[in-house]
């Protein structure tokens, strides 16, 4: 079974080819999981998104008024396999319903818990 390090590895890459932030947020003991948040934040907020990070912010009000969306990952071994249960925590202000960047990496993330 692949280890924690090698699946955030895999979901950094995939969040990586779609040019959204990742953010490693919570370990759980002994390597059984992780929370993970990816975002979309457009160029011209870029700046903002890095300084509200480095203030303690990156929960804030301020925080989701910068991402375009946000979508939670929950990492769990359950059995000798990983799984992962999805929440979009910042809908998406600019782009079209069912082309969600956050959206369509679900599936490859999925796949890379398998690798």
């Amino acid at each position: 079974m692949t280890n924690l390090q090698t699946i955030l590895d895999n979901v950094r890459t995939v969040a990586h080819n779609y040019n959204l932030k990742y953010r490693l947020e919570f370990l759980y003991e002994n390597d059984i999981g992780a929370r993970i948040r990816l975002a979309l934040v457009l160029s011209h907020n870029e700046s903002n998104y890095h300084r509200t990070l480095v203030e303690g912010r990156g929960f804030s009000q301020d925080m989701q008024s910068i991402l375009e969306e946000e979508l939670v990952i929950e990492l769990t071994k359950k059995h000798n396999a990983w799984t992962a249960s999805y929440e979009q925590t910042v809908k998406p202000t600019i782009s079209k319903p069912g082309q969600l960047a956050t959206q369509r990496i679900i599936g490859e993330i999925n796949q890379a818990l398998k690798a």
